[in-house]
């Protein structure tokens, strides 16, 4: 294994990737440089840190993001990418299996902060803000968020972390102050786990799951401050079956002048789902808010002040 030097050794970070074969390390010392697109597999690139080592000016090869991965088992650890402002830039586009991108900082790009499109990938202690569409856009399976902050996304259009397929899991994330919903489980994103997530004073919903969304688990949430819903289940399209809404804390919610709002917001065609031991305070207009026939799923142990109908909280 070779460890490259950007930019004593090599000018550009994808002159050090041409370079090397796999299994080699790139070192990119503080400084500025363009983007890069990994093409080869088995790298480890590392910087010197968020704020030090710093990914902008030109866009990967090909493309206009930030970075794009292209090879897989890579692991890109201790940089910032920002200000990449071409149609459809992301700060970094992830297109393989099996990588690992910890302590990255992505922001400010005219797209996603971090786009996956891979699977069995892991994101861990990341920061995504004041890009203009989502923070974290998962839109493949199995893939892994841990300990990411998604901060002021979606100017344009977007939320804080949006996941688009299934069996992902996110785990002891922030998603704060971003301009649409915090947490979005897409049409039909099954089998997701949210587990000890932050939602709070996001414009849209705390948490959002989407029509045909089947089989999420979202347990141990904190929901607090957000515009719309802190939890909305919804099933404009077709049903939505088999949720499990568990010890969430869900506070201050849905401000009175915004309609189809409440702790949690329960819509007609939700079914077969589990609503229980949340805690709930001070939602409007109502702690829960079912809009079908209660018995079409379970209510338990939900301790709140208000609901409707009436009967819901312990």
């Amino acid at each position: 294994m070779t460890i490259h030097v950007v930019p004593t050794e090599f000018a550009t970070v994808q002159a050090a990737i041409d370079a090397a074969v796999e299994g080699d390390s790139i070192q990119i010392l503080a400084g500025t440089f363009d983007g890069f697109n990994v093409t080869k597999e088995r790298l480890k690139i590392f910087g010197c840190g968020i704020g030090k080592t710093i990914i902008a000016g030109n866009s990967a090869f090909g493309s206009t993001d930030g970075i794009n991965v292209d090879a897989s088992r890579t692991i890109l650890k201790g940089f910032t990418i920002q200000g990449f402002q071409g149609t459809d830039s992301d700060g970094i586009d992830v297109n393989t299996n099996n990588n690992i991108l910890v302590e990255l900082e992505s922001k400010s790009n005219f797209s996603d902060g971090f786009e996956i499109d891979g699977e069995n990938n892991l994101i861990i202690n990341c920061l995504a803000s004041s890009n203009l569409s989502e923070g974290f856009d998962l839109e493949n399976d199995h893939n892994c968020v841990i300990n990411c902050k998604s901060i002021q996304n979606g100017a344009r259009e977007g939320e804080g972390i949006e996941i688009e397929a299934n069996y992902n899991k996110l785990i002891n994330n922030l998603a704060k102050e971003n301009f649409e919903d915090g947490f979005d489980l897409d049409d039909n994103a099954s089998f997701n786990t949210l587990f000890g997530n932050v939602s709070i004073k996001n414009m849209g919903d705390g948490i959002e799951v989407d029509d045909e969304a089947n089989n999420n688990n979202i347990i141990a949430n904190m929901v607090c401050n957000n515009i719309e819903s802190g939890i909305e289940m919804e099933a404009n399209g077709g049903a939505t079956i088999g949720n499990v809404i568990d010890s969430n804390i869900i506070r201050n919610n849905g401000p009175a002048n915004v309609g189809s709002s409440s702790g949690i917001f329960v819509q007609d065609g939700v079914i077969d789902s589990s609503i229980r031991f949340n805690k709930l305070k001070l939602n409007e207009p109502f702690d829960i808010d079912v809009e079908g026939d209660v018995n079409d799923n379970t209510f338990d142990g939900n301790i709140c002040e208000n609901s409707f109908p009436d009967n819901l909280c312990t």
